[in-house]
């Protein structure tokens, strides 16, 4: 097994549970022993620390077993909230190999009783690519809808946040460069 740095090993716990979560209608995730897998643990040590991280998941309030499955977790909704906000941490808007020219406007009023998450979905638009264009407006030359309908429930305010498609943006040659395109 690698060396995993501190919480590494919850965090893509979290991360398979959210992605078999997906996939399945119950977002149950197979037990600690089956998980050992997606790990390459070769020892009983390297074992219990994963056994180690499903407890503190636990205790922590981000992962329940589920009672009727012995042996089965599933992710709480503060669990589910943790694991998508790990998932944008990975998230990048792709590149295309030839741009379309149109240039993708993200605008987002988030009400002030939700100002920590209008700060995070600023700060993760940031992260996949997009750049400030006014405040509470971002821009980006590439397609970028699914990333952001996917930072957008991570915080619970879709619905806040609009994308809009131009093919003419004002001061676009400064953004070009910026963009590399």
């Amino acid at each position: 097994m690698k060396k995993y740095k501190r919480n590494e090993i919850a965090k893509i716990l979290l991360e398979i549970l959210l992605t078999v979560g997906f996939i399945s209608i119950a977002l149950a995730a197979p037990n600690a022993v089956q998980l050992f897998r997606y790990f390459h643990s070769r020892n009983a040590r390297e074992r219990e620390r994963i056994k180690q991280s499903l407890v503190q998941l636990r205790k922590r309030g981000f992962i329940k077993q589920e009672d009727n499955l012995d042996g089965y977790f599933v992710l709480t909704a503060k669990g589910k909230a943790r694991a998508m906000r790990y998932k944008i941490e990975d998230l990048k808007i792709a590149r295309q190999k030839k741009w379309d020219k149109k240039w993708r406007i993200v605008m987002f009023d988030v009400p002030e009783e939700k100002k920590r998450a209008r700060q995070a979905i600023n700060f993760a638009l940031k992260k996949i690519g997009c750049v400030h264009y006014q405040k509470s407006v971002f821009i980006t030359p590439f397609p970028c809808e699914k990333e952001v309908d996917f930072v957008g429930d991570a915080f619970d305010v879709r619905e806040h946040i609009r994308i809009v498609t131009a093919e003419r943006v004002e001061g676009s040659p400064a953004f070009e460069g910026k963009f590399g395109i």
